[in-house]
């Protein structure tokens, strides 16, 4: 085969290769949307656990305290779909624009990079559970928050975040792995151009 037919193979790989991203694109934009939601359940769940686990200190903060405490997680939850947006608008750090040399496991990047959204999300209600000294945990169990600098936590241990509370994900994942595919294919083809190019240049020469 010529360089010049392989040249066009390189081109239609490439137009591939960006629609598949393009349709990825959307496919972040709508778990963006989706997020807030998901974050919402775990956040009042979450919550609730805390209060549970944590009676002496509710009846200390009293009813005033109690309804601050509602109204500091209602305006969180509230602001859900700003939080969920700045906390995925870096592009560079979505599985499809990850170079190569960042992968190991294609499937496993894309699948930790919504996990890791989705605990930056939460880790948000940390802020408000430590105003309120519901941080603390019992003797018998392991420290499940921890602080990472001025005002901010993180929730430490697995957040158990279902896949199937962003239904787009699934869809995701099957766009994911063609693109991939074709990344693969683009790769080898543009190693065939150049090898191909070479020898025509070496034997016209």
């Amino acid at each position: 085969m010529k360089s010049a037919d392989i040249e066009a193979e390189v081109s239609s790989l490439k137009l591939q290769r960006d629609t598949l991203r393009d349709r990825l694109n959307l496919l972040v934009q709508r778990f963006q949307n989706e997020l807030p939601s998901a974050a919402e359940s775990w956040i009042r769940r979450e919550l609730e656990s805390r209060i549970e686990d944590h009676p002496d200190t509710v009846v200390a903060l009293g009813i005033e305290k109690l309804r601050s405490l509602k109204g500091r997680v209602s305006a969180l939850v509230a602001s859900l779909p700003d939080i969920a947006k700045k906390e995925t608008s870096d592009t560079v750090d979505w599985p499809q624009y990850r170079t190569r040399d960042r992968d190991s496991d294609s499937r496993g990047v894309s699948e930790f990079y919504f996990h890791q959204a989705f605990r930056d999300v939460i880790s948000h209600l940390g802020a408000v559970l430590y105003e309120f000294g519901l941080l603390t945990e019992p003797e018998d169990r392991l420290a499940s928050w921890h602080k990472i600098g001025e005002g901010r936590f993180r929730y430490a241990i697995d957040p158990e975040f279902d896949a199937s509370s962003t239904p787009v994900l699934e869809e995701f994942q099957r766009v994911y792995k063609d693109f991939r595919s074709v990344e693969d294919k683009l790769e080898n083809k543009m190693k065939e151009f150049v090898k191909t190019k070479a020898k025509e240049l070496w034997e016209s020469a």
